[in-house]
């Protein structure tokens, strides 16, 4: 992990992800003649995850942040609104984010490791 974003900083580039409706888009960019070993390492993330204890809690920590930060947005508000109104036996009408407590306390509490 640290390694990627060495190289990626180190040759020009940046990194970044987010969350749609329906997926997650992760994108970065580099000069192009490290394009093949940057791929590699980026590819590595999904074909040999680590899930070490710190990844994931940092990770839990920037979902439950970026929640945070939504429940003040207007936009999203109204379109959790509309979530909420919708058939409850339908996936769209599920809550879409996460926060501390619905990705670590709650499943700890289950005796569900989420790492």
């Amino acid at each position: 992990e640290n390694l990627y974003s060495k190289m990626i900083s180190e040759h020009g580039g940046r990194s970044n992800a987010y969350t749609s409706t329906e997926n997650t888009n992760y994108y970065f960019d580099v000069l192009p003649e490290k394009l093949e070993k940057i791929l590699e390492l980026f590819a590595g993330f999904f074909t040999e995850p680590l899930f070490a204890p710190s990844s994931t809690e940092r990770e839990m920590k920037a979902v439950h942040s970026e929640n945070a930060q939504n429940l003040l947005n207007d936009a999203w508000r109204q379109y959790q609104l509309l979530k909420s109104t919708s058939n409850p036996a339908h996936p769209f009408s599920k809550f879409g984010t996460g926060n501390l407590e619905t990705l670590r306390d709650k499943p700890k509490e289950r005796g569900v490791e989420t790492r």
